[in-house]
């Protein structure tokens, strides 16, 4: 495969995907859906840049027909979902990371206090005899 076909094919454009329904519907994780995927056209692909990002630039929306399983009922029934799928996509700016999104809290602070209490509460104790 040459370059150019190999540079058309990973750039940034709409291309079937499978994608979980309890992904687009989480909200329904107690039921069970069949089939488990669909086929949607969404935005993929790289954009020669690490600035930037694929994103759709129009969507529409399209319905399917289901099976929805209810386990706690032991019911099933068909059922039409809407998903959306993307049409257009483009690169644009990376939105940019906040100190807020790579800071992650590790407890350090909360095991420190605790320490501190314990001693606080052996000094307000009575001394052993």
């Amino acid at each position: 495969m040459l370059f150019q076909e190999v540079w058309g094919k990973s750039f940034c454009r709409t291309i079937e995907k499978l994608v979980e329904v309890v992904q687009e519907y989480p909200g329904e994780v107690e039921h069970i859906f069949s089939p488990a995927c669909v086929p949607l056209v969404r935005c993929a692909g790289c954009c020669g840049d690490e600035n930037l990002e694929c994103h759709p630039t129009l969507t529409s929306n399209i319905t399917m027909q289901l099976l929805k399983i209810k386990p706690a009922e032991q019911g099933q029934e068909y059922v039409e979902m809407t998903f959306v799928e993307h049409k257009a996509c483009e690169c644009r700016l990376r939105k940019p990371t906040t100190k807020q999104d790579r800071w992650k809290p590790r407890n350090r602070g909360r095991k420190r206090k605790e320490k501190q209490r314990v001693k606080d509460c052996d000094r307000c104790q009575p001394p052993r005899r």
